[in-house]
């Protein structure tokens, strides 16, 4: 079976498993609701991005296992303000500390600054539609391989979102293209799709399973193509549910498994 199709394979077993349930069509609220939500908003995912415009402030610890002996430990610090509910602002920061061949480099990585945009039109059939742009910043080190000091990645993306009671799947499709190379360099453009299934299983629990695949279309890995599978778990702390736990594990499910595994620990603090 072609990555398309064990793609189109998973999408659709993801939408069959959460749906099927005759509880699903059960309308809830999670108290996670805000003035500055739209009347739709979407819980935000493990690895995945919401397509909710939102005010929050989340810290990421994650840990990638590239191939064997070589390692990365990350933090990272996202801050998000929703403008409306249907215009967001987003950037984030992470500090990378890089383990191989018995070397270990720390640095600051390549940040990011997002525009997140939603439309509310289909909100009354558990529907929103969106999209935005995100551009990565050369906040890293080319010395230490921890990201790039000079290149800039362009990420136009669209996405969609649907809500059915206690469950939510939501879509990005993405391409990103690179800028400000050095004489040399090639040009990296991927085309990628994220995908997210969550399901409530209790006032303040949450689950997860995502899915993402990418292929290069351009430069040095031009034609390899990746897919991986996620799963994971959240917690609202609180009755008000404004600060939030997660934690997820995502492994490649492609032929080339000696890639990254990776561990992902976050909190979040909506507003």
């Amino acid at each position: 079976m072609s990555i398309k199709a064990r793609s189109a394979a998973a999408h659709l077993a993801l939408v069959s498993l959460l749906f099927a349930s005759p509880a699903l069509a059960q309308n809830h609220d999670h108290g996670d609701h805000d003035d500055h939500d739209g009347p739709l908003h979407f819980a935000h995912p493990i690895f995945t991005e919401s397509p909710s415009p939102d005010t929050k402030l989340r810290l990421d610890y994650l840990f990638r296992q590239i191939v064997a002996g070589e390692q990365e430990h990350s933090m990272r610090v996202e801050a998000e303000y929703a403008f409306t509910p249907n215009v967001s602002i987003e950037a984030n920061l992470p500090v990378t500390s890089r383990r191989e061949s018995g070397t270990t480099a720390n640095s600051v990585g390549s940040g990011e600054i997002a525009l997140k945009l939603a439309s509310y039109e289909a909100a009354e059939r558990g529907v929103l539609f969106g999209g935005g742009v995100a551009l990565g910043v050369p906040t890293g080190s080319d010395r230490k391989a921890i990201g790039s000091g000079h290149i800039i990645e362009i990420e136009p993306y669209v996405d969609i979102g649907y809500k059915r009671g206690e469950a939510e799947f939501v879509s990005f499709l993405a391409f990103s293209t690179t800028t400000h190379r050095r004489a040399g360099e090639l040009r990296e453009d991927d085309l990628s799709l994220a995908a997210s299934a969550l399901y409530h299983v209790a006032e303040r629990v949450e689950t997860l399973i995502e899915f993402q695949t990418a292929r290069a279309l351009a430069g040095a890995e031009e034609g390899r193509q990746t897919a991986t599978l996620a799963a994971g778990v959240k917690y609202h702390v609180g009755r008000v549910h404004h600060l939030v736990f997660g934690i997820g594990g995502r492994v490649p499910i492609t032929h080339e498994r000696d890639s990254e595994h990776e561990v992902l620990i976050s909190a979040l603090w909506h507003f």
